[in-house]
């Protein structure tokens, strides 16, 4: 799936690894800085926050909790939210893909990590929202979920940018299938932003989750990493962080991607990525789901706590998602002391070691002149990128917690 590429031969690289082993937070240390809100007010009191790819999603499933008169606890948010995606991002988020989720319930975090090694009639995205409801006790099934997500509110769903970007990459495929074909195109033309998504019948999509639900064969996983720097800071992650202190680096031939969401109420809090590897473009059992498999490339997961702070990070939409956390933590977010100080180490200015040939990819116009000096001094091919990779973050510290988007992507929050 992805190649370890050993550039430890190329001493520049170890030296400009060491070149960015510091902290860059300071206000002069950015050439271009974004003025993009990415998170929600610090100012504002929360009791409630949802992040997901699209605004419009967020505004639908209050309006459903509304209908709902709010009788729900985190748990039914958990897994409402959850099963909402499938109807958000059919591509990555379908009851074949891959699913990773970050936890904080009970006073104690998670990290839980569902997927099959198998190929047929395997639904780790349903399995793994079920496992979660038995593992922390809730009394509910899909069934009950299902019905609720009857509710009219859903039917007002919207495409999204994302989503649009799939869909017009696919037109051929999907056209040519005739169980998609009908579901998002109309005329001769795709499903475009702002249209109105196809409805998912959440009843069928379940029936058919029972019907296989024998042959399941998930794989649960809930291994972290530990790493340690220099300063005494430390944190977990599901990529091993001495590879790349080494200068061994996780290269994977194509930019897998993830649809990414999370949502907060009073003092729980879950944070999650979906993926799948879609070989061929195709339908799940006739319905608007695209039918993938679930032994994909993770999206790169971290997590730094202790008794003052939480800060959680996924990272996907690159060739080496876990190169952009290993960077990252470099540049100090594990002494990061607030939302600020995170949001700004997710805005700076990128960097990725490719190979084959072996070269050196900067977001430039994001570089400090420092960096871009520094990075003169190698002895590779360097190349410009508008942007490079997805990072977002949650942050819990004393002044309250946040979800942080990167502006690099479509990404929306709800505060309330």
């Amino acid at each position: 799936m992805f190649k370890l590429i050993p550039l430890i031969l190329f001493t520049s690289c170890a030296f400009f690894i060491e070149k960015i082993d510091r902290p860059m937070v300071q206000n002069n240390d950015y050439k271009k800085e974004s003025t993009t809100q990415i998170y929600c007010p610090m100012d504002q009191k929360l009791n409630f926050q949802l992040v997901g790819t699209k605004d419009n999603s967020q505004t639908v499933y209050l309006d459903l909790v509304k209908a709902l008169n709010n009788k729900l606890d985190f748990l039914d948010h958990f897994a409402l939210w959850s099963l909402m995606q499938l109807a958000v991002r059919p591509d990555q988020s379908s009851a074949t893909s891959r699913f990773q989720v970050l936890i904080h319930h009970q006073n104690k975090s998670y990290y839980f990590d569902f997927f099959s090694e198998s190929s047929e009639d395997q639904y780790p995205y349903l399995y793994g929202i079920e496992w979660i409801l038995k593992r922390f006790k809730k009394n509910t099934n899909l069934e009950y979920y299902a019905d609720l997500l009857k509710n009219s509110a859903i039917k007002k769903l919207k495409i999204g940018k994302d989503f649009e970007n799939f869909l017009v990459k696919n037109l051929s495929p999907i056209k040519n299938n005739a169980e998609l074909a009908p579901y998002y195109f109309r005329g001769a033309e795709v499903l475009k932003e702002n249209e109105t998504s196809p409805f998912l019948n959440y009843e069928a999509i379940i029936r058919l989750y029972r019907k296989f639900q024998k042959q399941q064969n998930i794989i649960v996983n809930s291994k972290l990493n530990e790493f340690f720097t220099e300063s005494g800071y430390s944190g977990s992650c599901n990529y091993d962080f001495n590879l790349y202190d080494n200068s061994i680096f996780l290269i994977d031939k194509v930019i897998p991607v993830a649809n990414l969401f999370g949502l907060s109420i009073s003092k729980s809090v879950f944070f999650a990525s979906s993926s799948q590897k879609l070989d061929k473009i195709e339908s799940l059992k006739g319905l608007p789901l695209f039918k993938g498999e679930s032994k994909v490339r993770s999206s790169a997961v971290c997590m730094i706590e202790n008794q003052s702070k939480r800060i959680w990070t996924f990272s996907n939409h690159s060739r080496d998602p876990g190169q952009h956390l290993f960077h990252l933590v470099r540049y100090g977010l594990p002494s990061s002391k607030t939302t600020e100080e995170v949001s700004r180490l997710i805005k700076h200015s990128r960097h990725l070691f490719l190979s084959d040939p072996v070269r050196l990819i900067i977001e430039s116009g994001r570089s400090s002149n420092e960096q871009i000096e520094n990075l003169l001094k190698l002895n590779l091919p360097i190349y410009h990128a508008d942007s490079l990779g997805n990072i977002w973050a949650y942050t819990h510290f004393n002044e309250g917690d946040r979800f942080i988007i990167d502006d690099r992507n479509p990404g929306s929050f709800l505060c309330k």
